[in-house]
């Protein structure tokens, strides 16, 4: 059950929900994965019927069939193309897959992993928040927002939301899966771009 390491693309399409959720593969048969966002793309292993613990890294595409495939990745870290209606999301993680969120002018960063998030600004010593399970918006599950509590019960909000046509940082020529706002326990609010770690 071996995932290819495959270098990752941008993409757009509507689709699945994000990687706040944890996927098994539906169905009473294994999935192909594919080097590309299509079958033709070339053969990067399989997964079982059953399979569990997928994260969806947040990069998807619509293939040349109107078919949508997603990048998932399974044990190692190590990620491939999945047809998207072969995925079933399964129920919430407490410590969903980790995000690295930035932006530009004034810049600031935010990286957030296994219950914790840690926010970088130039100049200003980090602060250290414990983040709360990702709560998905009813009805859009490309919206979640998650709760950040700092020292002395302080609190920020993070919401990060899927755009079809992701997200650029306006500095370079990345594109990102995901906007996102930032509040602060000072009330400072930050606009900028997120990725999940790793992907």
């Amino acid at each position: 059950m071996a995932l290819a390491i495959l270098a990752l693309t941008g993409a757009s399409s509507l689709s699945a929900p994000d990687p706040s959720l944890r996927y098994s593969v539906k169905g009473d048969r294994a999935i192909r994965l594919s080097a590309g966002p299509d079958v033709g793309s070339g053969d990067a292993g399989s997964l079982p019927a059953g399979a569990s613990g997928l994260v969806l890294t947040g990069r998807w595409m619509e293939g040349d069939e109107g078919d949508v495939w997603e990048v998932v990745t399974g044990p190692g870290d190590r990620s491939a193309w999945a047809p998207a209606d072969r995925l079933s999301p399964g129920a919430l993680d407490p410590t969903p897959a980790p995000l690295h969120c930035s932006g530009t002018e004034p810049f600031w960063g935010l990286k957030t992993a296994g219950g914790r998030a840690r926010l970088s600004q130039p100049g200003v010593k980090d602060v250290d928040f414990s983040a709360s399970v990702r709560r998905i918006a009813n009805g859009d599950p490309r919206v979640f927002v998650q709760r950040l509590l700092g020292p002395g019960n302080t609190s920020g909000q993070l919401v990060v939301i899927r755009r079809q046509s992701g997200c650029s940082d306006g500095m370079s020529d990345l594109s990102y899966p995901y906007d996102s706002v930032l509040t602060t326990p000072t009330g400072e609010v930050f606009s900028g771009c997120c990725r999940r770690a790793g992907g």
